[in-house]
């Protein structure tokens, strides 16, 4: 028996993850990718039934890696879903030209694309097959695969999604935490987010520096939650939107400025203003970070009083006395 295939491309683990398991209880082999060059090798391994692609992934995206699919006479005839916060003309564009499935990402993506498989799959409403053993979806099949229709764009009216703020619900959802997540969402730092704000995300990967730095905004009434890498950060910012950001540039799993990208492309996150602090003294850097939509861009050691009048600009900090002059 063929047993009907998917692959799901996202870098946001735990999103892939849910999606997965949605997938292998529809009885699906399902395979996973979270950047783009390994999503275009496995397609052509594993030569799934339907390519589910996130648009935003490092080595690349997803719309490029469906084009190059759409371009290989084996892999040509796949039907893609897009999943994507974008809504941009282009991001629209590439997507009638593929032919694509477009699927805003939102709390609600798994109803938005299970009607999907079962059109694509032939599955009758409501059929939920017996589901893969998990060790069962790391080996590759050598089935034929099977000819499905390519898509067609979704309705207008999903042209605009609601955000991620209730990705990572469904994630704990899925895990066995009902509706509300543990309070320690995984993190290295054991700080909650404080009930009220103003409180303030720090990504950085140098520990001692964001200790400091959280302990001198603490004593100006700012709560401090940190992160050590740009994937983790991106995750909190989801899961808690901040009222202002603090990033470092140069870090481990995903560096500043795509953390940044991620954070603007999507509607939960694009508000939220962010500083970039860095090491590094390049003008080019900092155009960059400003034209993706840094609010600012600050160079270590930071003086905290023009660290404090930056974030003045977004947030109410107190003005107890502080060492004014002492660099971070």
């Amino acid at each position: 028996m063929n047993v009907p295939r998917i692959l799901i491309a996202d870098d946001d683990h735990d999103l892939a993850e849910v999606l997965a398991i949605h997938a292998r209880a529809l009885g699906l082999d399902v395979r996973t990718a979270h950047d783009a060059q390994t999503a275009l090798d496995r397609a052509r391994e594993f030569q799934p039934d339907v390519a589910c692609l996130d648009v935003n992934m490092p080595d690349g995206n997803g719309l490029s890696v469906g084009e190059m699919l759409a371009n290989e006479e084996k892999l040509s005839a796949i039907p893609i879903i897009i999943m994507t916060g974008r809504s941009d003309a282009e991001t629209v564009r590439r997507c009638q030209t593929l032919r694509a499935y477009y699927v805003p990402k939102s709390s609600d993506m798994w109803q938005r694309i299970e009607p999907l498989l079962y059109e694509l799959f032939d599955l009758e409403p409501g059929q939920r097959k017996r589901p893969l053993a998990a060790d069962a979806t790391n080996q590759t099949s050598n089935a034929a695969p099977r000819k499905l229709k390519r898509g067609h764009m979704a309705p207008a009216k999903h042209a605009v999604g609601r955000g991620l703020a209730g990705v990572l619900d469904l994630v704990f959802e899925m895990l066995g935490f009902g509706a509300n997540p543990p309070k320690e969402l995984p993190s290295h730092d054991e700080t909650n987010a404080p009930a009220d704000p103003p409180w303030v995300l720090c990504i950085d990967d140098d520990a001692e520096y964001s200790h400091a730095l959280k302990l001198r905004l603490e004593g100006r009434g700012v709560a401090v939650i940190r992160a050590f890498d740009g994937m983790e950060g991106y995750r909190w910012a989801f899961r808690r939107p901040a009222d202002a950001i603090l990033l470092d540039y140069q870090m481990p799993n995903a560096q500043g400025d795509y953390a940044l990208q991620r954070l603007k492309d999507n509607p939960v996150t694009k508000e939220i203003p962010v500083i970039v602090i860095t090491g590094h003294r390049d003008k080019s850097l900092e155009r960059k970070m400003l034209n993706l939509g840094a609010t600012a861009v600050l160079n270590k050691p930071v003086e905290f009083d023009k660290l404090v009048a930056e974030l003045r600009r977004h947030i109410s900090v107190l003005s107890e006395p502080c060492p004014a002059t002492a660099s971070l």
